[in-house]
């Protein structure tokens, strides 16, 4: 008894008579525009966020991550080290060779994160209330030795006093002269030794 072979089956072909076709397109349609949709609701959350940042948020994402910046100020000097804390209005690095330099934010004219680092987005809501001026008071009692920059100059000496408008500092020497600083003018403050 002789069997008939079967022929070989053809693939399934969708053809414009299909009744599925029109399903089949529309469902690859659909993984585009929703595809087209989330980079666009991406692109758009980026943007947000970048729209929201502010420069405290930013030295936050900074110290969060514990590895070193660079950052110039407007006066021109550079203060380099991990950012250790964040107060309201100014950001503190830790410098390995001198000491931790406070830095008010009016000052910082830009932040470089360590190469290769993600930039940070810095969009949080901040509720910090320790002000630049409010520091430097917490820090007088103990008389730091410290230094000053103010535009080009760099003053050494210790903290004698701190008001809300006005640093003074005896200067390093024999004379210990003593000077008047408007807070306001001050780029960064590094504190040697406390």
């Amino acid at each position: 008894m002789e069997s008939n072979p079967r022929p070989p089956r053809e693939p399934v072909r969708i053809s414009t008579n299909d009744p599925l076709s029109s399903l089949y397109s529309w469902i690859a349609e659909g993984q585009v525009d929703e595809a087209a949709r989330a980079r666009a609701r991406q692109r758009w959350l980026e943007r947000q966020a970048a729209e929201e940042a502010s420069l405290v948020g930013v030295l936050l994402d900074l110290a969060e991550r514990n590895r070193p910046v660079n950052v110039t100020t407007t006066g021109g000097h550079r203060v380099s080290g991990p950012i250790v804390a964040v107060g309201a209005d100014f950001g503190v690095l830790r410098d390995q060779r001198l000491g931790d330099a406070i830095v008010p934010t009016v000052s910082i004219a830009l932040v470089r994160p360590t190469p290769g680092d993600d930039l940070p987005v810095g969009d949080r809501a901040v509720n910090m209330v320790l002000a630049f001026g409010d520091a430097l008071m917490e820090l007088a009692p103990d008389r730091p030795e410290c230094i000053v920059a103010v535009g080009s100059e760099q003053l050494r000496g210790d903290v004698r006093s701190v008001s809300p408008d006005v640093v003074v500092l005896a200067l390093d020497g024999d004379r210990r002269d003593l000077v008047h600083i408007s807070v306001g003018a001050i780029d960064h403050v590094t504190v040697l030794r406390r």
